[in-house]
C-alpha cells in the first residue's frame, strides 16, 4: 500500500473518495465521475438495511403528536413510524474525510483519492452536470446523520397532512435538508461528505441511469492504491 502526501488546498477540509481500483483510475487519469440520482440510492440503501429514507427527511412519532382539524377533530399521531418529507430529485458523489474505518473503507473498493477543495469541485460538477441535465441547483457539505423536527406552519408547499383551510393550517418538516439522513447503524459511524446536484427530474425519467461528468484531472491527487 502507498500513499502519497496530502495536496489539498489551504482552508479546505481533509476530504477523499475511495473507490474500486478501475473507477480510480478513470478518474484520476481522465477526469470521469458518475452522479447516481437519490432514488437510486434509496432503492440500494432499502435492500441493504430496510431503509426508505433516503433523500426524505423525516422524524420519529414516538412521543405523540396530538393536532386538531377544521371540524374540531382531534388527530392523534403515534408509533414507531416515521412523518416526512420527500426531497427534489438530486444526483450524490459521496467523499469521506478521516474518521472513516479500515474495514469501511476496504468495503468502498479500498483505493482512495484526495479532493484539493470540494468548493472548487462542486463548482466544475454544477457546470458540467448542467450540459447534461436541466439543474435547479446544489450543495455541498457533510452529511448530519438526526432526525428532524416538525412544525405546524401556514405554508402550504411540501406539507406532511393539512389540518385547517381557513385560516390554513399544515404540518411540515422544519429545515428540509438535503445532507441529513436518518441515524442508523453502521452508516452514523461513517465519515460523510457530499455533492449533491438538485435536478428537475432524472435523465431520461429512469433514476437507475447515473449523470456521467468529465471535470478537470488537477481537482484530484492519488492517496492509496494497496496494489501499489
Amino acid at each position: 500500500m502507498t500513499a502519497s502526501h496530502i495536496q489539498t488546498d489551504f482552508n479546505s477540509p481533509l476530504l477523499f473518495r475511495t473507490t474500486s481500483e478501475t473507477l480510480y483510475e478513470s478518474t484520476l487519469k481522465t477526469g470521469e465521475l458518475w452522479l447516481r440520482s437519490n432514488k437510486y440510492y434509496q432503492n440500494i440503501e432499502d435492500a441493504a438495511r430496510v431503509d426508505k429514507g433516503e433523500g426524505v427527511n423525516s422524524s420519529k412519532v414516538e412521543f405523540p403528536l396530538s393536532l386538531k382539524t377544521d371540524n374540531d377533530v382531534t388527530i392523534n399521531i403515534s408509533g414507531d413510524g416515521k412523518v416526512g418529507q420527500a426531497i427534489m430529485p438530486n444526483y450524490i458523489i459521496s467523499l469521506h474525510g478521516t474518521s472513516i474505518s479500515n474495514s469501511q473503507r476496504s468495503d468502498f473498493g479500498g483505493f482512495t483519492y484526495g479532493i484539493k477543495s470540494i468548493a472548487k469541485l462542486s463548482a466544475q460538477i454544477l457546470y458540467e452536470a448542467s450540459k447534461v441535465i436541466d439543474v435547479a441547483g446544489y450543495r455541498f457539505g457533510q452529511v448530519a446523520y438526526q432526525n428532524t423536527s416538525l412544525m405546524q406552519t401556514q405554508n402550504k408547499n411540501g406539507a406532511i397532512l393539512q389540518l385547517t383551510e381557513v385560516p390554513p393550517h399544515y404540518l411540515s418538516v422544519l429545515n428540509t435538508d438535503v445532507l441529513r439522513k436518518e441515524p442508523v447503524m453502521p452508516f452514523i459511524e461513517q465519515d460523510e461528505w457530499r455533492i449533491v446536484i438538485f435536478t428537475n427530474g432524472f435523465i431520461g425519467n429512469d433514476f437507475d441511469k447515473p449523470l456521467k461528468i468529465t471535470v478537470d484531472t488537477d481537482h484530484f491527487y492519488p492517496y492509496i492504491s494497496p496494489t501499489s
